[in-house]
C-alpha cells in the first residue's frame, strides 16, 4: 500500500465506520464508475425512484396549531428570524447544530481567508508601497500571480474534496496558509520577488477553499434556507475588509517605531488568526449529510440529514468518481456556460472597489489622515453587510427563489455609480455617493448567485460541485490580467479606464442575469408540466386497473 493510500484510508476510516452504520443501504463505487449495491438498492436508486423515509419527520398538527400558524404575527416573525421554527422537534435540534458548527467553521474560515488576501490592499495604502519603492505595476503584479495560483489550483483541489473528508482537508488548507502568511514578513526591501512567489503559493492552496465551502452549503440547506446561509458565509468575508483597516491603523500606532514595518505585523496577526481556525474546522466541519462523521451528530440526526435531502429530491451519493463520460453530461444544459459568465462579470466588476480605489482618492485627493482613509472602507463595508442580511432574510421567506432580482439589483447600482465615477468631475458629495452605490452591492452578489446555482442542482450532486468549481474559475482568468490593463495605479485615483470598463461589464452582466431569470423559470414551467403529465398517466393506470379488477369479478360470479 502507498503513503497516499495509507493517508487517504485513515481520512475515511471513521467516517466509512459511521456510513455503515446507518438504517439505509451502503454505496461503494465500482472501479468503472458505476454504483455497487451494498444492500437490497444503492442510494443514488433511492434518491430517483424510492419514496420510502428514512425517519419519519412529518407533522401532526391540531387544527388549533395549524389556525396558530397560519394567523399569528408573532409566529411568522419567528419563521422569518430562524426557519426551523415550523419544522419537526427532531429536524429543529439537527438544523440547530448544523448552523452553529457548519456556519462557524464556514464563516471562521471565510474570513481569515479574506483576511489574508485583502491585507495586500490594506499594507500597500499603509507602507508597503514605499517600503518596496512600488511606483510602477508592482501591486498589479501582486494580485495576478495569487490569482494565477488560485486558478491553477481550483479543479484538482475540488477532485481531491470529492473523494476524501472535507473537515481535515479544508482545516489542512487553514493551516497552510497561516504558515505562508508569516514567511511574507522575511521578504526584505530588495526581495519583492520572495513576495511574487508566497502571493502564487498562498493563492494555489486557497484555490480551493471558497467553492469547497459554497459546495457544502449547498449539500445541506434547501433552497427555503440557503441564501441566508450563503448570505452569512459571504459577509463573513467582508467582515475581514470592516477589520482589516482598523487593525492596521491599531497597528501602525501600537508598532510604529519597531524595527519591523508596520504593515509586516499585519501578517503576523493575520497568522495568529489562522491557525486555530485551522484546528477548529478539523473537529467541526460536518461534510455532507451522506457522509457526515461529525461528533456531535447522533444516528438520529444523520437520518434526519438524509431525509432533508431525500425530501428536497437530492441526489445522495457523494461520492461518485469523476469520469470524461460523466463530465461530458455536464454540457447538456444552460447552467455550465451562462453562470460561470454571470459570476465573471460580478466578479471583475467588483473590482471597482476592490481596487484601493475609494482609499487612494480620500488620500490623494482629500488629502486625509491615515485613520479616515483606514476606518471609511470598513463603514461601506457594514453599510452593505446590513443590507445583505436583510435581502437574505426576505429572498429566504419568500421561498428563495428571487435571486435574479438581486443580482439585477446589483448590476443596476455598479452601473450607475461607475458611469458617475467615470465623468469623475462631479460635486464632492456625489463622489461620496458613488462609492457607495458601488461599494456596498458586491456583499450580496456573490450568495445570491451561488445560492442559484446550488438550488437549480440539487438533484446531481457531481454536477453541482462541477459547476459551483467553474463559475468560481473563470472569474478569476480574467482577474489574472485585466487589473493590470485596467487598473493601472498611475492614473491613481481618477482609474477612468477602470470605471469605463466596469460600467459596460455590469451592463453585460444585468442581460445575463435576465437571461437565466428566463432559462430559469422556463425550466420550473416545463418540470411541472410534465409531473402534471406523470400525474395524470398515474391517475389513467390506476382507473384502469380498477376497471380489470371489477370485470374479473364479474366474471366469476
Amino acid at each position: 500500500m502507498t503513503v497516499w493510500s495509507k493517508i487517504k484510508s485513515t481520512l475515511l476510516a471513521a467516517e466509512n465506520e459511521a456510513i455503515a452504520k446507518r438504517k439505509r443501504p451502503q454505496i461503494t463505487a465500482a472501479p468503472d464508475g458505476s454504483t455497487e449495491k451494498g444492500g437490497d438498492i444503492a442510494i443514488d436508486q433511492i434518491s430517483v425512484t424510492s419514496d420510502e423515509p428514512y425517519i419519519d419527520l412529518s407533522l401532526n398538527l391540531t387544527p388549533e396549531e395549524i389556525h396558530y400558524r397560519e394567523t399569528s404575527k408573532w409566529f411568522k416573525v419567528k419563521k422569518f428570524l430562524w426557519d426551523g421554527v415550523d419544522k419537526h422537534p427532531k429536524e429543529q435540534r439537527y438544523l440547530l447544530k448544523l448552523d452553529f458548527f457548519l456556519l462557524t467553521s464556514s464563516c471562521l474560515g471565510y474570513f481569515i481567508k479574506n483576511l489574508n488576501q485583502s491585507n495586500i490592499t490594506t499594507a500597500y495604502v499603509n507602507g508597503m508601497n514605499e517600503y518596496y519603492t512600488m511606483n510602477k505595476n508592482q501591486y498589479n503584479y501582486l494580485t495576478t500571480l495569487f490569482t494565477v495560483g488560485y486558478i491553477i489550483g481550483q479543479i484538482p483541489s475540488n477532485l481531491i474534496l470529492h473523494r476524501i473528508s472535507a473537515r481535515f482537508y479544508l482545516g489542512t488548507l487553514e493551516i497552510i496558509w497561516s504558515i505562508l502568511t508569516v514567511l511574507m514578513i522575511t521578504c526584505g526591501r530588495d526581495n519583492i520577488r520572495g513576495m511574487y512567489a508566497i502571493r502564487f503559493i498562498l493563492g494555489f492552496v486557497e484555490s480551493g477553499y471558497f467553492p469547497a465551502l459554497e459546495y457544502l452549503v449547498g449539500s445541506n440547506y434547501s433552497a427555503p434556507e440557503i441564501t441566508k446561509r450563503s448570505a452569512f458565509f459571504a459577509i463573513s468575508g467582508n467582515l475581514s475588509g470592516i477589520i482589516s483597516g482598523p487593525l492596521q491603523q491599531a497597528i501602525i500606532q501600537r508598532f510604529g517605531e519597531s524595527s519591523l514595518p508596520p504593515f509586516k505585523w499585519m501578517f503576523v496577526f493575520d497568522a495568529i488568526i489562522s491557525f486555530p481556525i485551522g484546528v477548529y474546522t478539523m473537529f467541526t466541519d460536518p461534510n455532507t449529510p451522506s457522509t457526515t462523521d461529525a461528533w456531535y451528530f447522533t444516528e438520529e440526526d444523520k437520518l434526519v440529514g438524509l431525509e432533508r435531502r431525500r425530501v428536497q429530491g437530492a441526489e445522495l451519493n457523494t461520492r461518485s468518481p469523476y469520469t470524461w463520460a460523466k463530465i461530458k453530461t455536464f454540457f447538456n444544459t444552460w447552467h455550465i456556460y451562462l453562470f460561470p459568465v454571470l459570476f465573471l462579470t460580478y466578479n471583475n466588476t467588483g473590482a471597482a472597489i476592490g481596487q484601493p480605489t475609494f482609499q487612494t482618492w480620500m488620500k490623494i485627493t482629500l488629502k486625509l489622515p491615515s485613520h479616515d482613509y483606514n476606518t471609511w472602507p470598513s463603514i461601506l463595508t457594514a453599510c452593505g453587510i446590513a443590507l445583505t442580511i436583510t435581502f437574505a432574510y426576505i429572498n429566504d421567506f419568500l421561498g428563495g427563489r428571487k435571486n435574479w432580482f438581486f443580482v439585477g439589483l446589483y448590476f443596476v447600482l455598479l452601473i450607475w455609480g461607475c458611469a458617475m465615477l467615470a465623468v469623475w468631475d462631479i460635486p464632492r458629495g456625489l463622489h461620496w455617493f458613488s462609492y457607495f452605490l458601488i461599494g456596498m452591492p458586491p456583499n450580496w452578489g456573490q450568495p445570491f448567485i451561488f445560492s442559484w446555482v446550488n438550488r437549480l442542482l440539487y438533484a446531481n450532486d457531481m454536477k453541482r460541485n462541477f459547476v459551483v468549481v467553474c463559475t468560481n474559475t473563470l472569474a478569476y482568468v480574467t482577474g489574472a490580467w485585466v487589473p493590470i490593463l485596467v487598473w493601472d495605479t498611475k492614473y491613481q485615483p481618477e482609474y477612468f479606464i477602470g470605471f469605463t470598463y466596469t460600467a459596460c461589464l455590469a451592463s453585460l452582466g444585468l442581460v445575463l442575469t435576465i437571461l437565466a431569470w428566463y432559462l430559469t423559470d422556463r425550466d420550473e414551467k416545463r418540470a411541472k408540466l410534465l409531473d402534471s403529465e406523470r400525474e395524470s398517466e398515474s391517475s389513467i393506470e390506476f382507473v384502469e386497473e380498477g376497471k380489470i379488477q371489477v370485470k374479473s369479478s364479474s366474471d366469476l360470479d
